[in-house]
């Protein structure tokens, strides 16, 4: 693999219609359950936890994501925000999930974000099929998992 690996990211649409399934799904199981005269009460509460939660989702959802991935042969990760003129360098923390469907990883930034691009200190991406392009997925696999093989030595 020739470094660095640049990988342009966009919005999962299947992560979206997944996460809205799930809370469709939830919603009609708590209208739909048959609930005790004595604990009536519970549905209510139910139903204002899903809402509560269905609005940190999408507020998370919303948060500045990167735009692009540059994956680095010392394995640090260039993150590329809208405002930034050039890339973020973070670390992968541990607890990388690469499957050929989907990857999930946690970073944080190894050095001071500018204050005025609004970039997270830390977050994690959720990518599934539709993220980037599916050889560019597939280069992200093979240096999570290279990462991780290093991580346990």
């Amino acid at each position: 693999m020739l470094f660095p690996v640049v990988i342009k990211l966009r919005r999962s649409r299947l992560l979206l219609c997944g996460l809205l399934a799930v809370y469709g799904l939830a919603v009609a199981g708590v209208c739909l359950a048959e609930w005790p005269a004595s604990l009536f009460w519970l549905a209510p509460g139910a139903l204002v936890f899903l809402l509560l939660s269905a609005i940190h989702t999408g507020r998370n959802s919303l948060r500045q994501q990167p735009q692009t991935l540059q994956l680095h042969a010392d394995g640090t990760l260039g993150l590329v925000f809208a405002g930034t003129p050039q890339p973020l360098l973070a670390a992968v923390r541990p607890g990388v999930l690469a499957l050929p469907w989907i990857c999930v990883f946690s970073w944080r930034l190894l050095e001071e974000p500018p204050v005025n691009g609004g970039a997270p200190r830390y977050g994690a991406l959720t990518l599934l099929r539709d993220s980037a392009d599916a050889n560019a997925l597939r280069r992200l696999r093979l240096w999570l998992q290279l990462r991780k093989d290093v991580d346990l030595a």
